[in-house]
């Protein structure tokens, strides 16, 4: 598990999500959950619809990503 904000958005392949449900709005370590926001992991801006390999879905359970 990565340290907090510990990785740019080119070591978590930070990308526009393919799938809405696989996005940032989605995934469990973005904060708040609004159209921009931030993430645990990821530094910089985060913007709701876009992923990265860091992806979890809220509820805990991790999803494969497409």
């Amino acid at each position: 598990m990565p340290g907090i904000q510990s990785l740019s958005k080119g070591e978590a392949n930070y990308r526009k999500a393919e799938n809405p449900k696989f996005s940032c709005h989605e995934c469990k370590f973005m904060f708040p959950r609004l159209s921009i926001g931030g993430c645990r992991f990821v530094r910089g801006v985060i913007h709701a619809e876009d992923t990265c390999d860091e992806f979890e879905a809220r509820g805990g359970e991790q999803q494969a990503r497409t």
